[in-house]
């Protein structure tokens, strides 16, 4: 009956959200592509593939070696699904050259959306990242048996509150999950307090702690040579003024380039104003990483700046910049948006800044503060947080050797939940 209610409800939306979705991609080109999968016409590329879905980029990049391995250990074809025009981007950079992974958007959750792509796609499984839950998406996979497996789950406390509102439909939804493999023992207490099923849900650990290093990074050292290098990343409305009122008020002493890269591309126009009122010598980052540009390359030299900016104004760059930071403040937390992934610049020995709303990742910040690898900070501590960084060479050493080993120390989750996983699949076709 709940599941009856919440579909009718979605159905009596259905227009109204049509006529957004036309307005949106009509001011939007970018999500021009792939319009029809949003209802549910997917490519058959894959016979028979593992479905799994991942939001956008930052789920993606956590279960891009789980992805690799079902493809290798398992010797399964996967069909990767994301919401955002920048994960199908990412899925193009990771699995381009590997012909078993092809990637679409996942369709609106709609009774008929969902039952078309499932007849199409015929997924053998569906591994849903995270925090993705979808109701009619989850019923219609048990309804032709198809195992379900919640992987990496993760829920923080104000997500179970909302999610309890909705109990009537969530508890039945749970109880259709084969599995449900999440990050940590907090995570699984809400979760059965929900109403999953106890021999349902298996703490694994955070596949976020098993990233992997690409080895041929992109080399953007040279373009932010001259003095110490702030990297920003996946940074939200509002952080960035906060970040350039610091950054202009740091001691005369401190030189260097701040380097503001936004989570979301729509918003490349926005941080570039706020680059130009802060008066700061200022660059965006496709102005000089393309061969034609010699001459605005010339614009800003970096020893003739003593401080300076560089908005990244494109996408799947975050990392290389990683590589060439002396410190990152990792963003989504100044901003109350729960803070986005700190172990990826952790993992590379960085020492990291993040606002207090870290509530996405609460375990990951907190075994990362409790080893002194991260500092929490706020607008108003900001500058005095950034300057104790930025004189202070032995400690940004010590917090980013700290965090390395700790990322080290934690990896593992990976091969319990390959081994979940499989163990999963074989009792399905066991039934």
């Amino acid at each position: 009956m709940a599941l009856l209610v919440y579909t009718y409800l979605c159905y009596l939306a259905l227009p109204f959200g049509m006529i957004l979705h036309l307005l949106f991609i009509w001011r939007r080109p970018e999500f021009r592509a792939g319009f029809w999968q949003r209802y549910g016409w997917l490519p058959k590329e894959q016979h028979h593939p593992v479905l799994i879905h991942a939001a956008s980029v930052g789920e993606l990049n956590a279960i891009a070696p789980l992805i690799n391995a079902i493809i290798s250990d398992l010797k399964l074809p996967v069909l990767v699904t994301t919401t955002s025009v920048t994960g199908q981007s990412r899925c193009q950079q990771l699995f381009a050259t590997n012909e078993r992974v092809s990637w679409a958007y996942l369709p609106l959750d709609l009774g008929i959306s969902n039952k078309l792509m499932l007849w199409r796609v015929r997924p053998r499984a569906l591994l849903l990242v995270e925090t993705e839950l979808w109701p009619n998406l989850v019923a219609s996979c048990a309804r032709k048996n198809i195992p379900t497996i919640l992987v990496n789950g993760r829920l923080s406390q104000r997500s179970a509150k909302a999610y309890g509102r909705w109990s009537w439909l969530v508890a039945p939804m749970l109880q259709n999950f084969t599995a449900l493999l999440v990050q940590d023992q907090a995570t699984a207490k809400r979760f059965l307090s929900l109403g999953a099923l106890p021999n349902t849900v298996s703490v694994l650990g955070s596949l976020k702690y098993d990233l992997v290093i690409p080895d041929n990074h992109l080399d953007v050292t040279s373009l932010v040579s001259g003095g110490l290098c702030v990297v920003c990343g996946s940074t939200r409305s509002g952080e960035e003024a906060s970040l350039l009122q610091a950054w202009s008020q740091l001691p005369e002493h401190i030189e260097g380039t701040l380097v503001l890269v936004p989570r979301h591309p729509q918003r490349f126009e926005e941080v570039a104003d706020l680059c130009q009122q802060s008066g700061l010598p200022w660059l965006r980052y496709t102005q000089i990483s393309k061969p034609d540009t010699a001459k605005t390359k010339s614009v800003i030299e970096p020893q003739s700046h003593a401080r300076r900016i560089l908005l990244v104004d494109a996408m799947g760059v975050l990392f290389d910049f990683y590589h060439c930071a002396d410190v990152v403040f990792v963003g989504g937390s100044l901003a109350d948006k729960g803070g986005h992934n700190p172990l990826e610049p952790a993992a590379l020995g960085k020492p990291v800044l993040m606002g207090p709303n870290c509530f996405n990742f609460t375990q990951v910040c907190d075994q990362l503060e409790q080893v002194q690898a991260l500092k929490v900070t706020t607008s108003a501590h900001l500058l005095k947080d950034l300057t104790e960084l930025l004189v202070d060479p032995l400690l940004r050493e010590a917090m980013g050797a700290a965090g390395a080993l700790l990322v080290d120390q934690q990896k593992g989750a990976l091969a319990r939940n390959i081994l979940s996983i499989e163990k999963t699949f074989e009792q399905a076709l066991k039934e």
